[in-house]
């Protein structure tokens, strides 16, 4: 069903452009600088939507020639936000619709994406099919920049970035530093990821191993994938650690990080660590708040814009 909408959005794009040229193409308006389309699942949470604008203000920083735009993928997300605030968020498609209306040439698309799962597979479909609409309306240069996740080297730089946030942390839901360093023969970090059925999945395991070589007694576990909370509980247990940290392991702290790792609920990961004897604590926010995540990034969408040709 999900695919059959995209492919229905997508040739009603086609057909729009093949009926008319855009108006930038009429009146030759055509842009010389290229733009970003950053591309996010999304969030309500207004506090959480601080990583979004962390990220955008670094790339707008790092890209001061070109025009920096957001997207939502989740429909629920952005319908939610237009009943509730009035305010009208694009999807990828509708935005990238936009900029060739008002005639972007070059559009570098960049995943904010934790890993290549079904969300990234999505927005890879969108891209790939705009990028074959024929010569006289294409983009001149579209391409999609990888999620935080793609590389050896990706895991290597995302574990060094995280290094700060292990050593400081929040207090309760409040987003006040704790002035004390954390000693990880007492306090275990423990990071949720959001997990997936997707076999991108398999992203998580080997963000956990490098962690756990990398720090002492740090864990990842996912809320709908592998691995789970028992996994991380039974690590938590023979580390012989009394406290806990909790931290998302995604780009914003929001509703599963507000909820199933934060909240009062018999079923969230803090609940479920004080049953077990732990004291706990919590780090709410996404990493989109941690500059040197928003670096790595960065990093992918320069590749992307270099490898355009003129």
């Amino acid at each position: 069903m999900k695919m059959l909408k995209i492919a229905a959005g997508i040739t009603a794009f086609v057909l729009l452009a093949v009926a008319a040229p855009t108006s930038a193409q009429m009146s030759g308006a055509v842009k010389e600088n290229p733009a970003v389309l950053l591309v996010v699942f999304g969030t309500s949470y207004p506090e959480a939507q601080a990583a979004f604008e962390n990220v955008r203000e670094m790339y707008q920083e790092e890209f001061p020639d070109a025009e920096v735009r957001i997207a939502f993928t989740s429909d629920y997300i952005r319908n939610k936000i237009k009943e509730r605030d009035g305010i009208e968020i694009e999807s990828p498609l509708t935005a990238l619709a936009k900029l060739n209306d008002e005639g972007y040439q070059d559009v570098a698309v960049q995943s904010l994406h934790v890993i290549s799962g079904e969300e990234f597979h999505d927005t890879a479909n969108v891209v790939g099919c705009l990028s074959n609409l024929g010569e006289t309306y294409a983009f001149r240069n579209l391409a999609l920049g990888m999620p935080l996740l793609n590389s050896v080297e990706d895991y290597e730089a995302t574990s060094e970035a995280l290094q700060a946030q292990f050593d400081q942390t929040t207090a309760g839901l409040e987003r006040t530093a704790v002035e004390s360093p954390r000693d990880p023969r007492e306090t275990a970090v423990v990071l949720m990821g959001h997990g997936t059925h997707h076999p991108a999945n398999s992203a998580y395991s080997q963000m956990a191993s490098i962690l756990e070589k990398d720090y002492e007694n740090v864990f990842l576990g996912t809320v709908e994938g592998y691995p789970a909370f028992e996994d991380v509980l039974a690590k938590v247990k023979a580390s012989g650690v009394s406290k806990v940290r909790l931290m998302p392991f995604m780009i914003v702290a929001g509703d599963h990080a507000v909820n199933d790792m934060a909240g009062d609920e018999d079923d969230s990961w803090k609940t479920l660590f004080e049953e077990e004897g732990f004291e706990t604590e919590v780090y709410l926010k996404g990493m989109g708040e941690n500059d040197d995540i928003a670096k790595i990034y960065v990093e992918h969408t320069r590749e992307v814009l270099d490898s355009f040709v003129e």
